[in-house]
């Protein structure tokens, strides 16, 4: 398969490897879990809360839904480590556009992840140097801000994937095609840095109207999402840097690593960049005082409605 650097791990057929698998596959199970679980909270509180209730809001949610859907590559890595590992035999490509649609996809959704997080970026580099104006931004900008995210996450996808209608094409050309991909993203993170670089500098060298309540409480959330983008770039960049130079090197590097390292190299990179999309709900509700409090209202509520008890008719 060529989408994506992977080794094939047929040959981990022992007791070790077979452990070792069982491992991989409990990890990514759990972290599938907690992706949906603390993703699907956030969307609820933001969506439930009128006090959290912003125009940001959009491009939050938006990232919520993003990471969500990231579960798909999950369970996508889940049935391939399966099959190399013997559990199960599923034909993952019985035909081509089985291939192109699961491919897709599997690009798509981090891709979405990514240019969600960069939009947010965007938009906290104009509430800060153009406060003002900023609030006089109508909601349907920010709807349409939201459309254009995915909209340059699908056509990125869609770059990729024409290549493989076209003919006569080379392994090594379609590889280098397939590294754009990697470099859209690197766009995207070269936007995070570069929006909150000069936010930090704002920060801490200009002058801001401290007793403005409003812009006291955008400087606070721009704080929050600057925390949010700083630990999404440790987890994505090895990844993405992994898959950047498998693609250039057309697949040459893998040679330079064993057969016994890179599958677990891949899968350990792999898991950081996952990560990403539990981490965020996790910083929010320890930075956003609202959001913790929606949060554990929403546990709690879950909690009793779970242990309401029912009594037997003849105890009444």
């Amino acid at each position: 398969m060529t989408n994506c650097p992977r080794r094939n791990l047929k040959e981990m057929t022992n007791d070790s490897h077979h452990q070792k698998c069982i491992a991989w596959l409990t990890v990514f199970n759990i972290e599938a879990v907690a992706i949906v679980t603390m993703n699907a909270f956030t969307i609820i509180i933001y969506l439930k809360e009128r006090i959290l209730r912003k125009r940001t809001t959009y491009l939050v949610i938006s990232l919520a839904v993003a990471d969500m859907f990231v579960t798909y590559n999950l369970i996508f890595e889940i049935l391939f480590l399966g099959n190399d590992c013997n559990f199960w035999k599923i034909n993952m490509y019985r035909s081509f556009e089985i291939f192109i649609v699961t491919s897709s996809l599997w690009y798509f959704f981090p891709a979405a992840s990514v240019a969600n997080l960069a939009a947010i970026s965007l938009e906290r580099m104009h509430a800060t140097f153009r406060p003002f104006k900023h609030r006089l931004i109508k909601k349907k900008m920010f709807g349409a801000a939201v459309a254009g995210v995915w909209f340059t996450a699908a056509l990125s996808t869609a770059i990729v994937f024409s290549i493989f209608f076209l003919d006569r094409l080379d392994i090594t050309t379609v590889y280098h095609v397939q590294a754009s991909y990697y470099l859209f993203l690197f766009c995207c993170l070269f936007i995070m840095v570069v929006s909150y670089t000069s936010i930090a500098a704002k920060f801490y060298c200009g002058t801001h109207p401290q007793h403005h309540g409003a812009i006291r409480r955008e400087r606070k959330l721009t704080k929050t999402l600057f925390i949010v983008t700083i630990v999404s770039l440790i987890l994505m960049m090895p990844f993405t840097i992994l898959g950047f130079l498998f693609h250039v090197t057309s697949g040459e590097m893998v040679e330079t690593i064993s057969h016994e390292t890179w599958p677990h190299l891949f899968y350990s990179l792999g898991c950081l960049f996952y990560a990403n999309s539990i981490i965020n709900p996790l910083l929010y509700a320890l930075k956003m005082p609202e959001f913790k409090r929606a949060l554990f209202l929403l546990l709690r509520c879950r909690s009793r409605s779970e242990s309401v008890e029912v009594f037997p008719l003849n105890d009444i």
